[in-house]
Parts: structure tokens; C-alpha cells; sequence
């Protein structure tokens, strides 16, 4: 996203999806340089300049390149049983939707929160001798997603949509790997 509010002109700028450490989509939306609202944390974040989101696909093509790349594996808008996959993926991604309709009528709007895991792992969920907090097991699996991303060749690349959506994959089968005592 151009920024973290969708108020004041904010436009998704990235979108990735993922079913496994291999199998994903990621692709740039195209905005004219002056016709959004941008902070210079966000680009930095991501690492994109406005030459590169200029020089991208439009929303409309991007939005028909991954739904009929998700149709191709099996989605279904009458079933919507693609579930999304992130840490405050409801309430922070999902808003984003908008900008991709298509795509959007084949995702459930049930999520898979990875913040959710790390709360209710907190304290509780042993690992390897110890208990981490909230932020112990955020780190945790994102080192864990990372090795397991890097042996399947994947660069690590935090914050590039492809990247994140393959990482959010391997972090909740490490997550429901896991039993809570």
C-alpha cells in the first residue's frame, strides 16, 4: 500500500498470492505519479520508487492476471474458499481488496490471522525450552519461513507481496504444527 490508511487517496500498489513456498503471484499496480497518496515510510518499505508504480500494469489488469491465475488452481467465486492468509490480514489487507473486484469475489472473508497465533501461543506454547512472547514467536517463524523459503531458492524479501504471501504459508503450517499444552 501507498500507506497504511486507505483514507486520503491511498492505493494498493503490490498484491501477492501464494498456495505454497513455490506456487505464487506477485505483481506491481500502475498509478500515474500525482493521482495518489503516498508516504515516503511506505515506498521505503517496500522499496519501490514512483517511476517503477508508474510503469506497472493498471489495477484493472493486474486484478484479471491473478484472478485467472487463482481460477486456474481451482477457485471458485460461488465457494469463495480461498482464505487469506497474514498477520492483520482482515483488518489491514482485506480493505485493500477494493482495488481488485475481481480477485476480491473469490477470497472468503474469513482470514487466518498469524497475529491471532502468536497471541494465543504467548506465554503458553512451548518452544525449544522456552516461552516466547507475542514478539519472540513472530520472530521465531519469520526466521523459520525465511530458511524454509531460501531452501526452495526464494530471496529472502520481507515486505515484497510474493514473498510475504509464501511466507505467510510456511508460518501457520509451523503454527498448527504446534499443539498448545
Amino acid at each position: 500500500m501507498s500507506d497504511s490508511e486507505l483514507a486520503d487517496g491511498v492505493v494498493l500498489i503490490q498484491i501477492g498470492a501464494a498456495f505454497d513456498a513455490t506456487e505464487r503471484f506477485s505483481a506491481l499496480l500502475g498509478w500515474p505519479e500525482d493521482s495518489y497518496f503516498k508516504t515516503d515510510r511506505a515506498m521505503a518499505v517496500h522499496g519501490l520508487d514512483l517511476v517503477t508504480i508508474s510503469a506497472a500494469d493498471p489495477p484493472a489488469e493486474v486484478d484479471a492476471q491473478l484472478e485467472q491465475w487463482l481460477l486456474a488452481r481451482g477457485a471458485d467465486c460461488e465457494k469463495r474458499a480461498l482464505v487469506p492468509v497474514g498477520y492483520n490480514v482482515g483488518a489491514f489487507d482485506l480493505p485493500f481488496g477494493a482495488f481488485l473486484p475481481r480477485t476480491s469475489q473469490l477470497l472468503s472473508r474469513r482470514v487466518v490471522d498469524l497475529n491471532a497465533f502468536c497471541l494465543a501461543y504467548e506465554g503458553r506454547g512451548p518452544y525449544q525450552g522456552s516461552l516466547p512472547t507475542f514478539s519472540g514467536w513472530k520472530r521465531l517463524t519469520k526466521r523459520y519461513a525465511a530458511e524454509k523459503l531460501t531452501a526452495v531458492g526464494l530471496e529472502e524479501s520481507w515486505h515484497d507481496a510474493g514473498y510475504d504471501a509464501a511466507a505467510a504459508i510456511v508460518q501457520v503450517a509451523f503454527f498448527t504444527s504446534l499443539a498448545i499444552p
